[in-house]
């Protein structure tokens, strides 16, 4: 039987709003909210005074999770709100969906002060997105890479602000470093594990080079990623929690985390004051972690990265305005 242990994210909430509530009246966005660590992340950040702005594919799923953070809110002073934007899904895979939610978002003419790019996929069979790329790498990185570009203005603009990318320990299984790691579009030499791996890489090597671009910009962004911990995954296939569960142990996470103690990082990455975080850095249980992969501290596979997804998306990537 596994343990359980680790903060869980509203006692990260508390611990941050001695002296106030820091993210109150805040905007935030949080993909694949509806369920999971998601979900507790958007109702902590609730809890913290923050209008979170729940985004996924399913809109029943999220009008869901929407009325059941308002029953745990109730009348809770100095709580914030829930809310999504009516009728429009975010389908990560597909890159005109991301573009038309982008749209959608900056048609509320509200600020952005949180992106939380959680949503994900994992042991995935092979398929390709509409754009013709592997689906895990599209839905846990490409799609996300383009909803922060669109986005990119919004934050600009609003100032402080954070983007937390999700990304896993798991991206140690991501191919060595003289292979492509990313996009495979040939069936037969595909491996979820590894093109699980390679996009959570992919998220790590985001948060960096954001982070390197925010500080030669002189801009008061922080982007950072973080592994949620290992716990129970609405990620992978029905049947296969257990599997991955077993894996995650055989490769050294003996700890379980419940659905809210999976939030605590990505909480704290929000709640948390600049002080305390380091921009670029991988998380894990609200503290710096160091990586597991070679590539993963690479500046220059970052940008090779970034460049390659810039390229990947310029097709819908013009300014919304």
């Amino acid at each position: 039987m596994g343990l359980f242990g680790g903060k869980r994210a509203l006692e990260v909430v508390k611990e941050y709003s001695k002296d106030g509530r820091p993210i109150k009246g805040k905007v935030a966005v949080v993909t694949g909210a509806n369920n999971g660590a998601g979900f507790e992340t958007a109702h902590a950040l609730a809890v913290a005074g923050a209008r979170v702005i729940l985004a996924g594919r399913r809109l029943d799923a999220i009008k869901e999770a929407i009325r059941s953070i308002q029953d745990k809110l109730g009348n809770a002073e100095n709580a914030g709100s829930v809310e999504m934007i009516p009728d429009v899904p975010l389908d990560l895979e597909d890159l005109q969906n991301v573009r038309n939610y982008a749209k959608e978002f900056q048609k509320l003419g509200c600020p952005l002060h949180l992106l939380v790019l959680n949503a994900g996929v994992m042991a995935q069979p092979f398929r390709l997105s509409p754009q013709g790329h592997e689906s895990t790498w599209a839905i846990n990185h490409l799609g996300h890479f383009l909803l922060c570009q669109l986005l990119m203005d919004k934050l600009r603009a609003s100032q402080p602000a954070r983007v937390i990318c999700v990304s896993s320990e798991l991206h140690r299984s991501a191919p060595n470093p003289d292979q492509e790691f990313s996009n495979w579009t040939h069936p037969e030499k595909y491996s979820w594990m590894e093109a699980y791996g390679a996009s959570k890489l992919s998220n790590i090597l985001m948060a960096k080079e954001l982070a390197r671009r925010f500080h030669d910009q002189k801009l008061d962004i922080i982007a950072v990623s973080l592994h949620p911990g290992v716990g129970p995954t609405g990620l992978a296939k029905e049947g296969l929690s257990g599997v991955l569960i077993g894996l995650y142990r055989a490769i050294g996470g003996m700890i379980l985390f419940s659905h809210e103690q999976l939030a605590a990082t990505s909480t704290f990455c929000c709640v948390a004051p600049p002080s305390s975080l380091v921009p670029g850095e991988y998380y894990a249980r609200c503290a710096v972690m160091k990586t597991s992969h070679p590539l993963a501290e690479d500046a220059e596979k970052a940008e090779q990265l970034w460049k390659k997804s810039e390229e990947l998306t310029k097709e819908f990537s013009a300014p919304l305005n």
